[in-house]
C-alpha cells in the first residue's frame, strides 16, 4: 500500500534537508577555513622568525652580508627542509649550467676522475677536445692541488665541484704523472714528474656512450648518462654493430646517473615495439604516459648490465627491457631513484627541482625506494669494482660483463667466444663522442 506525501509535509521534508545541507557546509567551510588559517599562521610565524634572524644579522653581524648569496641561501634552506633528497635549488649560474648539462654541453675542465687511497683525484677520463687535452692533461694523471690547495684539504668532493665553472676563468693543477725513463742497466725505470698545468675552463662535450664489438660479436654499449641528445648517437653506434654482425647486444648502465628521460626513451624505441614506455602517476593519483615506442624494432637478443649506482631513467630503461621480455637484466638491484622531477623556473634566473610525481613500472608498480631487480644477480670483488670505477677493468675480468654475455646465449645468440674463452675481451675500442 503506498501513502502519499502531504504539500504540508513535503514543505517541511525539503527545509529539513536544506538545514542539515547548510549545516554541514558550514561545518566543512569552518573545518577548511581554520586550516587555512592554521596554515597561514604557521607561516607568518616562519616569516617573522626569518624578520628577527635577519634584523639581527643586520644589525650586530661583523662580516659583510653578500644580498645575493643570503638569498640563494633562504632559498636553498627552503628546498633542503622539505626532505625531498631530489629538491634542489639551483642559482642562476647554476641553473644555466644544469641546462647546459642536460644538452649534453658543458662548461668546465672535461675531466672524469675516481678518488684515489691517498683522496687525491685520478684522472680516468678526458673528454676528446676538451681544454683540459688541449692543456695536456692526460689519463692516468694524479692531480694533488688545485689553486695552490691540497685537494685532501679542500676534500675530493668540492674539489669535484669546482673542475666546471664560469667559461674563460682559469684553475691551476698540481699534477703527478708516472713516467718511465731508460736505466741504466738498459731497463726502464718508473719515475714520477710534477707538472703545474693551468687550464682555462670552456664549453666541451661530454662523451657519455662508447661501443665496441666483444666476444667476437657481441655490440657492447655503455651509457654513462642519458641526455637529451644522445639517442642519435646511440642509435648509430648500434645500427653499425648490427652491420657489422652483432649476434646480440649488451647494454650496461652500471654507474648511469639517469639523466633525460626523453634521451633515455628515444633509444627504448630503438629497441622495443609499439607501447608505452614512460609513465608517472601524480600527487593526486592521475597517472599520465609521457612516452610511447613505435612499431620498428631490434631484433636481437639483449641484455642489460645494472647495479647499486643505476639510477632513474636508466632503471625506468631497464624495466621497460625486463617487463617487455626483451632482454634480460644481469647484475644488481638497482638504485631505487624514481621520481618525476619538475624543474621551475623563477623570476631572477635561479629554478628549484622538485619531486612531484613517481614514475610507475609497465606494470603500473612504483619502483621509488625499492629499486628494479636484476634477473641474473652477479657482484663483482671489492677489487674489481674499483678497478671499473677507473676504466680499467678488463672485459675477461668483468664478472658482470660476462654472465651479460651468457645471459645472450641464454636468450638464443649464437656468440663467437663464449665467456670463459681465452680471447682478449676489449671493452673500450670503438669510443665515441656526443
Amino acid at each position: 500500500m503506498s501513502r502519499k506525501l502531504t504539500w504540508g509535509a513535503a514543505v517541511a521534508l525539503v527545509a529539513v534537508t536544506a538545514s542539515i545541507t547548510v549545516s554541514l557546509t558550514y561545518v566543512y567551510a569552518m573545518k577548511n577555513f581554520n586550516t587555512k588559517v592554521a596554515d597561514v599562521n604557521a607561516r607568518q610565524a616562519m616569516y617573522t622568525k626569518l624578520s628577527e634572524i635577519d634584523q639581527k644579522a643586520r644589525q650586530d653581524y661583523i662580516g659583510a652580508v653578500d644580498e645575493t648569496a643570503l638569498n640563494d641561501g633562504i632559498c636553498a634552506g627552503y628546498v633542503a627542509g622539505l626532505g625531498d633528497s631530489q629538491a634542489k635549488y639551483l642559482s642562476a649560474e647554476k641553473y644555466k649550467a644544469y641546462v647546459s648539462g642536460n644538452s649534453g654541453k658543458n662548461i668546465g675542465v672535461g675531466i672524469k676522475t675516481a678518488r684515489d687511497n691517498d683522496g687525491n683525484m685520478e684522472v680516468i677520463e678526458v673528454m676528446p677536445n676538451s681544454p683540459a687535452e688541449k692543456s695536456g692533461i692526460k689519463k692516468g694523471d694524479t692531480i694533488v692541488s688545485m689553486d695552490d690547495k691540497e685537494i685532501v684539504r679542500i676534500t675530493y668532493g668540492d674539489a669535484l665541484n669546482k673542475l666546471d665553472g664560469v667559461s674563460g676563468s682559469k684553475v691551476k693543477f698540481g699534477i703527478l704523472r708516472r713516467t718511465e725513463d731508460a736505466g741504466a742497466s738498459g731497463g726502464t725505470e718508473a719515475k714520477t714528474e710534477k707538472l703545474s698545468i693551468t687550464v682555462t675552463r670552456a664549453e666541451y662535450t661530454e662523451r657519455t656512450i662508447t661501443s665496441s664489438m666483444i666476444n667476437g660479436n657481441v655490440a657492447y654499449l655503455k651509457i654513462s648518462e642519458f641526455t637529451d641528445n644522445n639517442a642519435e648517437q646511440f642509435n648509430t653506434l648500434l645500427a653499425q654493430r648490427i652491420k657489422e654482425g652483432a649476434a646480440g647486444v649488451v647494454v650496461d648502465l652500471r654507474s648511469n646517473s639517469g639523466g633525460s628521460v626523453g634521451g633515455m626513451a628515444a633509444m627504448l624505441d630503438t629497441l622495443l615495439p609499439a607501447g608505452n614506455t614512460v609513465s608517472y602517476r601524480n600527487k593526486a593519483g592521475k597517472v599520465t604516459v609521457e612516452h610511447t615506442s613505435n612499431a620498428n624494432e631490434v631484433s636481437l637478443p639483449i641484455s642489460v648490465i645494472v647495479d647499486r649506482n643505476t639510477f632513474g631513467a636508466a632503471e625506468i630503461f631497464a624495466s621497460d627491457i625486463k617487463d617487455y621480455k626483451k632482454g634480460l637484466l644481469v647484475g644488481e638491484k638497482t638504485a631505487g631513484f624514481g621520481t618525476k622531477d619538475e624543474v621551475m623556473p623563477l623570476s631572477d634566473g635561479s629554478a628549484i627541482i622538485l619531486s612531484v610525481a613517481n614514475y610507475l613500472t609497465l606494470n603500473g608498480n612504483v619502483f621509488n625506494g625499492k629499486g628494479i631487480d636484476a634477473d641474473v644477480s652477479k657482484e663483482l670483488t671489492d677489487a674489481q669494482r674499483e678497478l671499473l670505477a677507473k676504466n680499467q677493468l678488463a672485459g675477461e675480468q668483468d664478472a658482470q660483463l660476462q654472465a651479460a654475455v651468457s645471459a645472450l646465449i641464454r636468450q638464443g645468440a649464437n656468440v663467437s667466444q663464449a665467456p670463459g674463452a681465452a680471447a682478449e675481451v676489449p671493452v673500450e675500442s670503438g669510443a665515441a663522442t656526443d
